[in-house]
């Protein structure tokens, strides 16, 4: 977040988010870029589901919420419903959801997670449910964001951007369900190249990366 204030320019999605993980040195000139939502969308293109025009509940309002919900904006995305508790990052996500509407052809709602009825009824209506939280990380791995499996529906992809454990509860549950899945660890490996590529211009060898440190 300072280096967005420290930066001389800003991508899009750095400018709307207000934060920045990669900082590109150009004659003097520093541009900062944000890569998580870059990464969230090639993991899931990986697994052959595309953002454009889908409908997606996104779980969480903090710092990896936040790029991907401003990404997969930018990336037109028909409609977005974001959750979070009363807290701080709700105040923050306020703003982003107001210019998000302004900026982008992307219709998003901002609500309480405690209000079940609207969170059951954006689930239903989703072609994608994303939780953005660390709710289910390990050591805590007995814990679900989603606490009643009925919510999910074979028609929902649910991708949760915790990769240690490589399957947490939520996705077991989803799995259980029909849904599709699919965990945080290709969205590092993609969010990596896409700054490697800003640093250096060249593609990052992922193939080998994959085959040589990753293993689903």
């Amino acid at each position: 977040n300072k280096m967005c204030a420290l930066a001389d320019r800003l991508s899009p999605a750095s400018e709307i988010s207000g934060a920045c993980n990669t900082i590109v040195n150009e004659d003097g000139i520093l541009t900062g870029y944000t890569t998580d939502g870059i990464g969230f969308r090639e993991a899931l293109k990986e697994e052959g589901f595309l953002l454009p025009g889908k409908k997606m509940t996104l779980l969480g309002a903090g710092g990896a919420a936040t790029a991907i919900l401003v990404q997969a904006a930018l990336d037109d995305v028909q409609e977005i419903h974001v959750f979070n508790i009363k807290d701080p990052f709700y105040d923050r996500a306020q703003q982003i959801v107001k210019t998000l509407n302004e900026k982008t052809n992307c219709h998003v709602t901002l609500h309480d997670f405690s209000d079940e009825s609207v969170l059951k009824e954006a689930i239903k209506n989703s072609d994608l449910l994303v939780n953005g939280t660390n709710v289910g990380m390990a050591p805590h791995t007995d814990r679900s964001i989603i606490q009643d499996p009925s919510l999910f529906h074979p028609d929902l992809f649910v991708f949760d951007v915790i990769y240690n454990p490589k399957e947490t509860k939520l996705l077991k549950d989803a799995k259980v369900a029909g849904c599709n899945t699919a965990n945080g660890l290709y969205m590092l490996l993609y969010q990596g190249a896409a700054s490697f590529k800003l640093w250096t211009g060249k593609e990052m060898p992922v193939d080998i990366i994959k085959e040589k440190c990753f293993s689903k």
